[in-house]
């Protein structure tokens, strides 16, 4: 073995989904010449198995799956990193923004309690801090990638003008940006002349997501993330009271023990219990928030709160991957964490939707479109692939 790499315990939440950035992520690192890692799945590791091999490793890397949609599995984990003698521990963040079901407090908190030297936020370094100061750990702005063995460019000639699938975005997010652009392309798709696929009720697994993008000219994006980012829960948590006061016959809870053992169920029979209990007699919350506009918790909650002081939207893997098949990309304008630049790596609308027309019309010029497909390629293959976000984390822990 090469005593230079850095024996790096890899941490992370590995159950039947189709989030590819999980993916993407360990094996940027299981790749990477600079790290000799080995991967643990937190859904089994048990504290006391942690205990015994944490002080065999320079590193521990907490993917972003750890903590994204439930901290049942770190929160015991928590005090047996911060008994560790020598290893630096990183972890990164994911959903960074403040939802009914995991608790951005409680997450921090976990933070401080493994005594974690790094934070790896993908938001942008100030909604970082505003996040995470309380953490204690130094925090860090590492937005996702390419990988570009998967998401490769398609041909020239594609199946469809414009390709989109992503799950709709909750209205407790306070933010309907995603919403509201998906309706606009699907209501006026004809009108505009463009061919049109939108999916918001599955997600794809990473082959097949690549396959959809390299057979689409173009997909339409926003930023991920809200206006609404704060350290506690004090908004979300009023949210949810009222959301929950909206229940009416049988809501399976978040909390259920049915949600635990449901993520260890293959995908595709977790897509038909979704489909059931959206249209069944029986409900599950996460499902009846979407009951609830964002129109009414606009009018209750969001219009009477300041926007944070910190801004909250970031690029997301999702850019990137459409990036890497040579996709035009249509998005609201923004920052992308000051990596795609508007008009020149995207086609930028404006949120008033007033410019739709002019940016449609730049689209369907086969020239102009690949030209802007082209630039963000060249300028991600020059410093954000996955390789490149390894090598900055290696900087930090070395």
């Amino acid at each position: 073995m090469n005593e230079s790499r850095l024996r790096t315990l890899i941490l992370a939440l590995i159950y039947p989904n189709r989030v590819s950035y999980y993916d993407d992520w360990r094996d940027a690192f299981e790749q990477h010449p600079g790290y000799d890692c080995t991967v643990r799945n937190i859904m089994t590791l048990t504290p006391e198995q942690l205990r015994q091999e944490i002080d065999g490793f320079d590193a521990v890397i907490l993917l972003h799956s750890c903590n994204s949609d439930t901290l049942d599995y770190f929160a015991p984990l928590a005090p047996v990193l911060a008994e560790r003698r020598r290893a630096k521990v990183a972890t990164f963040v994911g959903n960074e923004f403040n939802f009914p079901y995991v608790s951005t407090a409680e997450r921090v908190r976990l933070f401080a309690t493994a005594r974690c030297d790094i934070v790896a936020t993908q938001l942008l370094q100030e909604a970082g801090d505003h996040l995470y100061a309380a953490s204690g750990a130094r925090i860090v702005s590492m937005p996702h990638a390419l990988n570009p063995v998967v998401f490769t460019p398609g041909p020239e000639m594609r199946e469809r003008d414009i390709g989109v699938r992503g799950y709709k975005y909750p209205p407790y997010l306070g933010d309907d940006d995603r919403n509201t652009m998906m309706r606009f392309f699907t209501e006026n798709g004809a009108r505009l002349g463009l061919s049109i696929d939108v999916g918001e009720d599955k997600r794809l697994d990473r082959a097949d997501w690549a396959r959809f993008l390299q057979t689409s000219y173009g997909t339409i994006t926003t930023e991920t993330g809200s206006w609404y980012i704060s350290p506690n829960d004090e908004l979300i948590d009023r949210i949810y009271a009222y959301l929950k006061s909206k229940r009416s016959g049988i809501v399976i809870s978040n909390e259920s023990p049915l949600r635990r053992a449901a993520r260890h169920l293959p995908s595709p029979i977790k897509a038909v219990l979704w489909r059931l209990l959206q249209k069944g007699p029986i409900g599950f919350e996460v499902l009846d928030d979407y009951n609830t506009s964002f129109e009414e918790l606009n009018e209750v909650f969001f219009r009477h709160e300041p926007r944070a002081p910190a801004y909250g939207k970031a690029i997301s893997s999702r850019h990137f991957d459409a990036i890497g098949a040579g996709t035009c990309q249509i998005a609201y304008r923004g920052r992308f964490n000051d990596i795609m630049v508007a008009d020149e790596h995207y086609l930028a609308l404006e949120r008033d939707l007033s410019n739709a027309d002019a940016v449609i019309a730049r689209f369907k010029d086969r020239g102009e479109r690949s030209r802007i497909a082209s630039a963000a390629y060249e300028m991600v293959m020059a410093g954000h692939t996955y390789r490149h976000r390894a090598e900055a984390m290696l900087a930090c822990l070395t």
